[in-house]
């Protein structure tokens, strides 16, 4: 007995033992040491809503082929639109209204926009619910939509239970005139009771915190793998956060920037996310609180052989909580995130549970040591670069290539052209900064444009990846991305009237090239029989006599634009000029017709340099008469009148400025310290061969004019030239001075 004694308490003890071990090894050994690399994948992890079906639909106003049914019929490419002819009072409100049966509730609606073009993107909204228990309308909410092109969410603060109907009373749309209403798709959804609630592990929805108190046991109860995994690796403080989760701002939409500019539009993907998705992937982020303001995401592969990637696209909104997305394109993700009140608009935590990291580089919050790691950890085909003021996403083997270790370097390049071209227009100085950056991204057709949004590459070639990827190539040669910049920063309709979209965007881009250094394209571009730009657009304008807008050549219409900069800002120290007219023109009215623009933007140059400029302008034709069609991205009929010119000439010398004596018409990036240091004319030797003239030995010479007799047959500011015809015993030849004096070339 006393044997079998001993025996039962010592089996019953190693008994106990054995099964605290047990519970302690649940607590302390149910995860291993080290956890293979999270892959970010859901696998049905988070359940649907249920998709509420509307059964009937009625609208106040529709265009016949555009009725309210192309709104809930499941296709995205049929739109609802109001009617076309908005010209009678009272066209607005337009009223929506949705019918459902023997529904059990309605928790949210997603609003999805036409799939292209502005015309009916709704703006202020009433929402009106009626249910069984209520069956008569009752407002829930005013929303103001603000016309914006992405899919909106809406969450009703209480479910509505047994929905009869739900009415949309659109009081403004975007579109010319009175605006419109129109619509691709109204959804309608209830959220799925059956999915985990996963405050039961976080602290709150965004899950980016695991509860102070959770152990391992309990995570491992968790039945739902998303969740589970994320737990498991948040306990083992191994869960990647970087670009998973992130705290996102606000951005003022550069739509409004733009308009109260009178420029083109910056960029909409100021928030990249650093996360990649393939096409079908389950896309699950955990959104915090966004105080209200809509927001959305915009999947992009620019991936599109033979085209521009841009568009290439999807859209999906966003609300706090948990969101599902089944993705319907592979590319890179960016978070639309635009308001008015973006200065004072909340930070967003975001947390992209799944989706691949593809990461991004942002010099104003890496390291340019951070490069290498990032480009070379990216999973994309594509990679973001981000600076103060631009924006890039090109190719991730091509910035390998040429960026090679100097990333940093090339956004900060970047960075400098943008500033440079936005200091160029006042924008500082007139304190009306671009918060928005400058977009500049890869595609694969055409050559290099600017549109709105952003500025597009052609890498399809060895030569333009070079240019536009490796900094010091850019700097050398910055002619592409300057010039497309500057069609972006174009100020309309003052300093772009027709005749000219080709022209003032290039005194940005000369302004850049010089500004790093390189000689002046105006002067070093080959054309032949013309040694450059001057000399050519002295042949148009002086001799031919061709006005001003009826030049065809925009690179010689660009000649006079450039010799202001170059006596007003860089001989007379006016280094302000252009950021005051850019200034002027954002201020004052607008003209209303193409000529009343450039006789205008006369008048501002001479208040603006307190000088009476007729004697320059008159030179190159601006105040010539004019008749003819101009064709400039498509043809316009200009007329300019005698009466219009001289009542410009009349309201200039009224006004007694100084009038301005110096050859300024023969001002060039070579000769301007000739102007600067008032220098008199050395003479030298001169020899003639048939068409051929050569001086030698002459000293501030800033032109060389060509006479038969008194009339003025070439216009040169190079020392060797050719004449049209072999000089003559009657062909004379004078050297300019900065003055205006003449000294005869004897041969």
């Amino acid at each position: 007995m006393k044997h079998y004694l001993i025996s039962f308490f010592v089996t019953l003890f190693v008994t106990v033992l054995t099964a605290s071990c047990a519970d302690r090894k649940d607590d302390i050994d149910v995860l291993p040491n080290t956890l293979p690399d999270y892959n970010g994948i859901s696998n049905g992890d988070i359940k649907d809503d249920f998709r509420v079906p509307v059964t009937a639909g009625k609208a106040s106003s529709f265009q016949p082929g555009g009725e309210i049914e192309k709104s809930f019929d499941n296709d995205m490419n049929t739109i609802y639109h109001s009617l076309w002819n908005n010209s009678a009072a009272g066209y607005f409100p337009v009223t929506l209204e949705y019918f459902f049966e023997n529904q059990e509730s309605i928790d949210y609606l997603v609003y999805h926009p036409r799939p292209s073009g502005p015309n009916g993107l709704f703006k202020e909204t009433e929402i009106w619910v009626a249910t069984q228990e209520q069956p008569s309308y009752t407002k829930v909410m005013d929303y103001d939509f603000k016309g914006v092109s992405v899919p909106t969410r809406i969450s009703f603060e209480k479910s509505l239970v047994k929905p009869k109907s739900i009415k949309f009373i659109v009081k403004s749309g975007a579109g010319d005139g009175q605006g419109f209403a129109s619509c691709a798709e109204m959804e309608f959804y209830r959220a799925n009771p059956d999915n985990f609630n996963p405050l039961i592990l976080f602290t709150d929805l965004t899950c980016t915190q695991l509860k102070p108190a959770i152990t391992e046991k309990d995570i491992e109860k968790v039945q739902n793998n998303l969740y589970r995994n994320i737990a498991r690796y948040m306990l083992k403080g191994t869960y990647p956060r970087e670009f998973r989760i992130q705290d996102y701002r606000a951005w003022p939409h550069p739509d409004d920037w733009a308009k109260v500019n009178k420029t083109s539009t910056l960029s909409l993907l100021d928030n990249p996310t650093g996360i990649s998705v393939n096409d079908g992937d389950e896309l699950i982020a955990f959104v915090g609180e966004t105080g209200g303001h809509p927001i959305s995401l915009k999947v992009q592969d620019l991936n599109k052989p033979g085209g521009d990637g841009y568009y290439n696209a999807s859209y999906y909104p966003l609300s706090p909580g948990v969101n599902k997305m089944k993705v319907r394109n592979k590319g890179l993700v960016y978070l639309f995130y635009h308001t008015s009140d973006w200065q004072t608009a909340p930070l967003i935590k975001i947390h992209f549970a799944t989706g691949k990291v593809n990461g991004y580089f942002d010099s104003k919050k890496h390291q340019a040591t951070d490069w290498t790691r990032l480009i070379n950890a990216a999973t994309d085909a594509y990679f973001d670069v981000l600076g103060e003021h631009a924006h890039l996403t090109f190719p991730s083997n091509d910035l390998k290539i040429y960026a090679g270790n100097n990333g940093e370097k090339l956004i900060s390049t970047y960075d400098d052209l943008v500033r440079m071209e936005k200091e160029f227009l006042g924008l500082m100085k007139y304190n009306r900064p671009t918060v928005n950056r400058a977009y500049f991204h890869a595609m694969y057709t055409s050559y290099m444009y600017s549109t709105s949004y952003r500025t597009a590459y052609n890498i399809s070639g060895e030569d333009v990846k070079r240019t536009i990827l490796d900094w010091k190539q850019l700097k050398i040669s910055p002619w592409g991305p300057a010039h497309e910049m500057g069609h972006t920063f174009q100020t309309r309709p003052g300093f772009k009237w027709h005749g000219m979209t080709e022209v003032t965007n290039n005194v940005l881009s000369l302004y850049v090239q010089t500004q790093w250094g390189n000689a002046s394209r105006l002067e070093t571009e080959n054309l032949g029989r013309y040694n450059n730009r001057y000399e050519k657009a002295y042949q148009h304008s002086f001799i031919k006599n061709i006005p001003y807008p009826g030049e065809e050549d925009v690179f010689c219409k660009l000649v006079s634009l450039w010799q202001l900069q170059l006596y007003f800002a860089d001989v007379r120290g006016l280094g302000d000029l252009y950021k005051d007219l850019y200034g002027k023109i954002r201020t004052s009215p607008d003209m209303a017709t193409y000529e009343e623009q450039q006789l205008e933007f006369v008048k501002m140059m001479c208040d603006i340099t307190k000088t009476d400029l007729t004697g320059f302008f008159a030179k190159w034709g601006y105040l010539q008469p004019f008749d003819k069609m101009v064709d400039d991205y498509g043809k316009k009929y200009l007329l300019i009148t005698q009466t219009q010119t001289d009542k410009t000439v009349d309201d200039i010398k009224n006004k007694n400025y100084q009038p301005l004596n110096d050859k300024i018409e023969y001002i060039c990036d070579a000769n301007r310290e000739i102007f600067k240091n008032r220098l008199s004319v050395q003479a030298g030797a001169a020899s003639k061969n048939g068409t051929s003239i050569t001086m030698t030995g002459w000293k501030n010479v800033v032109a060389y004019e060509v006479y038969e007799g008194d009339q003025l047959i070439f216009v040169t500011n190079w020392s060797s030239f050719n004449l049209d015809s072999p000089a003559t015993n009657t062909t004379k030849v004078f050297a300019i001075a900065y003055d205006g004096s003449k000294t005869t070339v004897i041969f």
